[in-house]
């Protein structure tokens, strides 16, 4: 599953960069927060995907104890 949003006419195919977000409290409070901004260089048009990938899925069983999980975020520029 995931969220996709663009910003200004979309991303250019100039690179991509991703980050790991974890919640806490099943989802309920952030951990930690990703800067998409700084992660598109100060760029004016690029996607922004948040999903649920395969290792978000592998890290479950580490996390869940601890009421935690995770969300890879995607920055394609």
């Amino acid at each position: 599953m995931s969220n996709r949003h663009v910003v200004g006419v979309g991303p250019t195919g100039v690179g991509k960069a991703s980050a790991r977000q974890y919640y806490i409290l099943f989802g309920l409070v952030p951990f930690n927060e990703v800067d998409t901004l700084r992660m598109a260089d100060g760029l004016n048009g690029y996607a922004v995907e948040s999903s649920f990938s395969l290792t978000d899925f592998m890290l479950m069983p580490i996390l869940l104890p601890l009421t935690s999980t995770s969300r890879t975020v995607t920055v394609q520029k």
